[in-house]
This record gives structure tokens, C-alpha cells and sequence, in this order.
């Protein structure tokens, strides 16, 4: 188990605040062919956490994505790397997001931000 020190200071390090989404939300991730591997529990703007549909193994590979928050019917295509996976979830850091999903990805974040706060 990890000391409450060491895990301050890994959130001290991060870039990006992060923020919980309730998989009732049902922000969903889709593969390039359109089928979904999962549902957003955590978004950043340095990438992402998921409830996976399958098991991702630790490798270098950049997957496409389209992360579709259906409320709003924003639909935005991202590159991610896989940076941390288990039995429950999956989490992946963007590669060379473009300035357009950047904007987007900050709408669904603020969208669920203010849900976050109350």
C-alpha cells in the first residue's frame, strides 16, 4: 500500500486536475470502428480513466478513441497511450491532442466539474 506522503505528492506532480464522472453518465468511449470499449469515470486534460469492456496489456501501442459524452452529443477524437491498467480500470494519457478536442474535452470536463462541486 502506498503512504498517504507518497500518493500526495504523485497528485502534487500532475499537470492536470482531474475530474470524477458518474458511470451513470454514461460517457462513453468508442473504438475507430465505432464499438464501445468502455466508460469515462475520470477526465483531464492529460487524458482519462475508463471501466473497460476488455483487458488492456501495458504496451506502447497509441489507440484512437472517440470519447462521446451523450447529453451534450459531444463526440471528441483522441490518440491516447495506455499508462496504468488493473482488473477495473484502464487509464490512458492523450498523444498530440489538437487545439479543437482540447476545447471539447474542456466542455465535458466543466460539464461535470460544476456536478462535482455541489
Amino acid at each position: 500500500m502506498k503512504s498517504t506522503e507518497h500518493v500526495r505528492n504523485g497528485e502534487e506532480r500532475r499537470r492536470f486536475e482531474r475530474v470524477d464522472i458518474n458511470s451513470q453518465a454514461q460517457v462513453l468511449v468508442l473504438d475507430a470502428k465505432g464499438r464501445k470499449t468502455g466508460v469515462v469515470r475520470q477526465l483531464a486534460r492529460g487524458g482519462f480513466m475508463m471501466e473497460p469492456e476488455k483487458s488492456y496489456s501495458e504496451d506502447e501501442k497509441i489507440y484512437s478513441f472517440t470519447i462521446h459524452e451523450p447529453t451534450e452529443d459531444i463526440r471528441v477524437q483522441v490518440n491516447a497511450r495506455l499508462r496504468f491498467s488493473d482488473q477495473q480500470y484502464a487509464g490512458f494519457e492523450f498523444v498530440d491532442l489538437d487545439p479543437e478536442s482540447a476545447v471539447q474535452l474542456g466542455m465535458i470536463i466543466g460539464k461535470y466539474y460544476e456536478h462535482t462541486k455541489v
